[in-house]
């Protein structure tokens, strides 16, 4: 199990470009990767657009990327990363 806490940088949220990006990158790796609000709250599937997209992630909100399975790490550094670079539009 591997996490670590990012910060939003793109400037209109986490919208449906930025979350198929994100999936897509998940998509990538073998680890289930889960993305939750910082302060804590529902943690939602990287793989699923639709439930990242309903999170309700804002330009600035702090989220904690979680992965769980054999390429856990480099699975929650590539998402936090493309998350932390601002997705779309930084």
């Amino acid at each position: 199990m591997a996490s670590r806490e990012v910060v939003l940088k793109d400037r209109y949220g986490l919208h449906p470009r930025a979350a198929l990006r994100i999936q897509q990158e998940a998509a990538k790796h073998e680890a289930r990767v889960t993305i939750a609000p910082a302060g804590g709250g529902a943690a939602v599937a990287a793989s699923s657009m639709i439930s990242l997209v309903s999170a309700g992630i804002r330009s600035g909100d702090a989220v904690v990327v979680s992965g769980d399975g054999a390429d856990a790490e480099a699975a929650v550094a590539a998402v936090a990363d493309l998350i932390g670079a601002g997705v779309c539009h930084p």
